[in-house]
């Protein structure tokens, strides 16, 4: 049976896959109202330390719910009458009835300490937090197999989006030659929250969110996700990131005697250009008569490269395919496995004095790269997803990449869970 039937049967029965929500902006709020659309599924409940951005969750629908402060005062609660908000994700992560964690608030150490909760109380865990899988996700998944659960990158964001192309061709049998999502706005590596705050505002964002998609760090954390769940690998540090259209990508992403910028194939990339908000995938197959085909199906192509394009991604609104598949098949949709092709690292965004702290994604003081993980781990390049809070012990010029020496990392569970990794990565 497909996902949609297996779920309609689960409804039909009166059977609902509780979801409980962490973070509870604009993407939370996406997730609640598309969930409260979707067959056999619901958010019985939102956690965020600003109560008012959790009632809205459900407000904005008129779902009636009250907060809880302690799980022993939620189990009293009927999901079809009211839903529950707080500021403590352990009254979700607790609760019996609640069988799926969605983390989203974008915040590393948060993320590690709902998922590594969740997984502990034998919840499946969805990530849209992809900040923390690139820091943490490998251990992360390990720990949900090992209990049983399910770790997945949620559908909707280009990560998904791109391994769902990946998977697809090399079904087929087709070799990956670059693959990649599309950057809708200028790169300006000393984006600031300041200096966005104009922008962020018309926008309706966080500068703090905005700055991190301005500088970079956002594509660099994606295309690491993919890279380390796919296999794939990048060609140079940070990626290529030309810009381009649409119809030059099958002629840009070729090997150098190609007439192309590529070093090796079967890496992960950006494009500045048409491509945003599509992800795509250049490819070639050995076979002639396939080859003959794609050319009388009129793909786009350049001599035996071809691309497969996916328009659009659906950011919250696809989450419920991976709530959907990990309740029901017991799958995850998207996991990094070991051993890991990259790490995002972090690099100064402005000189950097003795005795600073590090403000970390999306503020003054960093912005992410990509490196190739067995470099990174060679120089003790600083993950980005554990740089915030970390006090400067000597100075550093702009555009340093961040090594260990450099640094006094703060000791919470992220850095303590990426020891962990860091030892699973090894062997």
């Amino acid at each position: 049976m497909l996902l949609f039937d297996q779920l309609k049967a689960l409804e039909s029965k009166g059977e609902i896959i509780n979801v409980g929500l962490v973070g509870g902006g604009f993407m939370g709020r996406g997730i609640v109202e598309v969930l409260e659309f979707a067959p056999g599924m619901r958010v019985a409940g939102v956690c965020d330390l600003d109560l008012e951005r959790a009632y809205r969750c459900f407000s904005d629908m008129g779902i009636p719910c009250i907060e809880v402060e302690k799980e022993s005062e939620a189990g009293r609660i009927n999901f079809f009458e009211r839903r529950i908000v707080t500021r403590d994700p352990s009254v979700l992560i607790e609760h019996k009835d609640i069988h799926f964690i969605i983390e989203a608030t974008g915040k590393p150490e948060v993320g590690a300490e709902v998922a590594f909760k969740a997984i502990m109380n034998k919840k499946h865990m969805g990530m849209v937090n992809v900040e923390t899988d690139v820091t943490v996700g490998g251990y992360l998944s390990k720990l949900a197999r090992s209990s049983g659960v399910v770790y997945t990158v949620c559908t909707g964001d280009e990560p998904a989006a791109i391994k769902e192309l990946v998977d697809f061709t090399r079904v087929m049998g087709f070799k990956i030659v670059a693959c990649g999502k599309g950057k809708n706005n200028p790169l300006d590596r000393y984006a600031t929250p300041s200096s966005l705050a104009e922008k962020a505002s018309e926008s309706g964002l966080n500068p703090k969110i905005l700055t991190e998609f301005v500088d970079g760090s956002k594509t660099m954390v994606e295309m690491g996700c993919v890279a380390n769940s796919t296999g794939l690998d990048i060609d140079v540090e940070n990626m290529h990131g030309p810009s381009a259209n649409l119809d030059e990508l099958c002629r840009i992403f070729r090997l150098k005697e190609e007439g192309g910028i590529l070093s090796t194939e079967g890496v992960v990339d950006f494009v500045i250009g048409d491509v945003a908000p599509g992800v795509f995938v250049v490819v070639k197959h050995r076979g002639n008569i396939t080859n003959e085909t794609l050319r009388y199906l009129k793909i786009k192509g350049e001599g035996d490269h071809y691309l497969l394009y996916r328009p659009f991604h659906l950011t919250n609104i696809e989450v419920p395919v991976s709530v959907g598949i990990a309740a029901i098949y017991n799958q995850s949709s998207m996991a990094p496995d070991f051993p890991f092709k990259t790490e995002v690292v972090a690099i100064a965004k402005r000189d950097m004095k003795k005795g600073d702290l590090i403000d970390g994604i999306g503020g003054n003081m960093v912005y992410g790269g990509l490196q190739k993980y067995q470099i990174a781990s060679v120089k003790n390049y600083v993950p980005l997803g554990l740089i915030e809070g970390a006090e400067v012990l000597e100075d550093i010029p702009r555009d340093t990449v961040i090594t260990t020496t450099q640094v006094r990392l703060k000791e919470g569970l992220i850095y303590h869970l990426r020891q962990l990794q860091d030892a699973l990565n090894k062997n």
